[in-house]
């Protein structure tokens, strides 16, 4: 699931033949191993899907009756801290303020699985559109990877945006390169691996494998080529990033 944008951190398998890798770092930019020749099929509507407005959006009139919630809650909040007493001969008003803030906190929390639970939803509409699509494209596509490249095409297109992190396994020199996203994703017919495609700014760092996270090499052996990384993992690359250099 793909959180509220706060510069993710993902992942990207770019290819194991070690050209791929190489032209990624020389010439600037990011793609991925889907067999680039099954993306060809889909260029144009890849664009389209790039551009639609987020499913869940159409969900944010609760979204607003939130906002509007929230802006009301906290005035009535200040305006009680404004007269509270904090002398010991009036405990009823200081119980009354912790109350008010408890359910501001339970109202902060709704909220945030509000938003995550729309996440989940737009993304699990867009990949079964992806899937319908290459349905139809592919007579006999394999079952099992239908899912997998369906996600592995929405979060290169519509999942990482500028300023993300990417962490790319060079698989020849078991090292991983670093870098942030400088613009959106990209469709160009007939321009191989750069068809598909963001540009990147790289980081000068290269990490070994061994000196990764814990669990790494277990997202290389995952069949997915486009992973996001979060919590301790994610703050993991952050750190390895020295904002000056970009």
């Amino acid at each position: 699931m793909v959180r509220e944008h706060r510069n993710n951190a993902w992942v990207v398998r770019t290819g194991y033949c070690g050209q791929q890798e190489k032209s990624c770092i020389e010439r600037d930019f990011i793609s991925f191993d889907l067999n680039l020749h099954i993306m060809d099929l889909f260029g144009n509507e890849l664009m389209e899907m790039k551009h639609q407005p987020q499913n869940y959006k159409k969900y944010l009139h609760f979204g607003d009756k939130y906002r509007d919630f929230d802006k009301r809650f906290r005035k009535e909040f200040e305006d009680a801290l404004k007269n509270v007493d904090h002398s010991k001969d009036r405990p009823e008003m200081i119980r009354k303020m912790k109350s008010l803030n408890s359910k501001l906190q339970k109202f902060d929390d709704e909220v945030k699985q509000f938003d995550a639970t729309m996440h989940e939803f737009d993304e699990f509409e867009k990949v079964e559109q992806m899937k319908k699509a290459l349905l139809a494209r592919i007579s006999t596509p394999p079952v099992d990877m239908l899912e997998i490249w369906a996600k592995d095409m929405l979060h290169f297109v519509n999942g990482i945006r500028i300023y993300d992190l990417i962490v790319i396994p060079l698989m020849c020199d078991r090292q991983v390169a670093i870098g942030r996203v400088r613009d959106n994703y990209k469709y160009r017919e007939g321009k191989g691996v750069l068809s598909h495609s963001r540009k990147m700014d790289w980081h000068d760092t290269r990490v070994p494998f061994e000196n990764m996270f814990p669990g790494f090499e277990e997202i290389l052996e995952s069949p997915f080529s486009v992973t996001l990384l979060e919590g301790d993992d994610r703050e993991f690359v952050k750190g390895i990033v020295v904002d000056e250099t970009f």
